[in-house]
Order: structure tokens, then C-alpha cells, then sequence
């Protein structure tokens, strides 16, 4: 059964679903305990934790569609393939380096206020749940979301002009509200998803993109952290 618009439909769907009730359930069962809270003023803990479950909910349901829908296999759907393409080492060098870029470029062009990523490390507790979660946890969930299932589909569908760009807009689109203010890191985090879909087309694997995810999230927070650590000791 081939991937179509559907699947886009059907899993637009469940995103936009499970964004919208997971928060409310969870700030009505913290109203139960603390007085006032609300979405608006959730801690950097408690947002990360909130992001975790939604990354669980959409690989699961990707892998539903994948496995009970389509009735393929998990991974060889999402191109979980060896590949001798790229060399680890160059990988690495390549999310390290396109991390520096990043955090270079992105002071010369500070935005008006802090953008709502920043709440996440207010404290030094929610950095370390961040640096946590950005390392460990969140390439691998975003990899096999945007560059396993939507550019499979999107291929599939028009080819890899269409795979490459729409799945960097979609993976810029979902960071968007976390840099909201920021129009420089939103339009870098769209070149860094840009060229992480370029890697996963030229390999044909989903194993490139996420070490190079990695590596990129890696240097990014524990760069974050030195400096949060830096500024809270001045």
C-alpha cells in the first residue's frame, strides 16, 4: 500500500490533536495541586516533560500507521539502513560545525526578547532536563518523525524536490513557536533541517541525519549550558 496525502491528513490530524489535549489535561490536573497555574506559565521541567509524551504519541502513531495501516516493516519503512555513504567522523564534524554556525550567526542578530525556548532554562535543573532530552532523547524522535516518515511519504509523492524542502519548512514550522520572535533561528533551524534532509536523500538512510542531529544537539546545548552557567556566575 503506497504513502499518500491521506497519511499526511491522518497524521496532521493526530499532531494538531494531541498538541491541543495533552497540554489541557495536563495543566487541569496540575490546577488540582497548584493554584494559578496554567499553559502560558508551565515550568521548563514540566514543558520538557509535556514535549517528551507528544514525541512518544507521534512516533507510536507513526509506527501504527506504518505497521497496522501499511503493513510494512517499521524499519525498513523509515530507511533504517547501514550505510557506508558518510563517515561517522565526518557526521559528527558536520553537527558540531553546523551547531557553531548556528549559535555565531544567531548573536549577531539577537531578537527584541527572549524567545519562549528560553523559559526552558530559567533554572539550572530545567538545563540539565533540557541538555538531557536534546541529546538523548529528541533527535532520534524528530529524525524518525521528519526525515523517516515524512520524507518518505513526501517522496514518494513528488520526488526529492519535494521531500527535501517541505520537510525542512515542516521541521522549521514545528520549532517555530519554541523561537517565536527570533526570525534568525527560525530561519537557521530551516537550513539546519535543510541539510539534514540533503544527507538523508543522498544516503538513502535515516542513520546520517541522526548522527548529524545528534552531534548538532549535542554542541548546541552543552554550549547553551557553559554560557547559562557563565552568565549565572557573573
Amino acid at each position: 500500500m503506497p504513502w499518500g496525502v491521506a497519511d499526511l491528513a491522518v497524521f496532521g490530524s493526530f499532531f494538531a490533536l494531541t498538541l491541543w489535549f495533552l497540554p489541557t489535561v495536563f495543566v487541569f490536573i496540575a490546577g488540582k495541586f497548584i493554584s494559578g497555574v496554567s499553559v502560558s506559565n508551565l515550568s521548563g521541567e514540566a514543558q520538557i516533560l509535556i514535549q517528551s509524551v507528544l514525541d512518544i504519541l507521534w512516533v507510536g502513531f507513526i509506527f501504527f500507521l506504518i505497521k497496522v495501516i501499511h503493513r510494512q516493516r517499521i524499519l525498513e519503512s523509515i530507511h533504517w539502513i547501514r550505510t557506508q555513504h558518510f563517515r561517522k567522523s565526518n557526521l559528527i564534524a558536520i553537527g558540531a560545525a553546523l551547531a557553531l554556525a548556528v549559535l555565531i550567526v544567531s548573536s549577531f542578530f539577537p531578537p527584541k526578547s527572549a524567545p519562549p525556548i528560553a523559559k526552558l532554562v530559567e533554572s539550572t535543573g530545567s538545563l540539565y532536563v533540557l541538555v538531557a532530552f536534546g541529546v538523548l532523547f529528541a533527535p532520534l524522535a524528530e529524525e524518525v518523525m521528519f526525515r523517516g516518515f515524512f520524507f518518505t511519504v513526501l517522496d514518494e509523492l513528488g520526488g526529492p524536490r519535494v521531500a527535501v524542502p517541505c520537510t525542512a519548512l515542516l521541521f522549521a514550522f514545528v520549532h517555530a513557536p519554541q523561537l517565536w520572535g527570533s526570525w534568525a533561528g527560525i530561519v537557521l533551524i530551516f537550513v539546519v533541517g535543510y541539510i539534514l534532509s540533503v544527507i538523508r536523500q543522498r544516503s538513502n538512510s535515516l542513520i546520517p541525519s541522526l548522527i548529524v542531529h545528534t552531534a548538532y544537539n549535542s554542541m548546541l546545548f552543552c554550549m547553551s549550558v557553559l554560557l547559562g552557567l557563565l552568565q549565572r556566575g557573573k
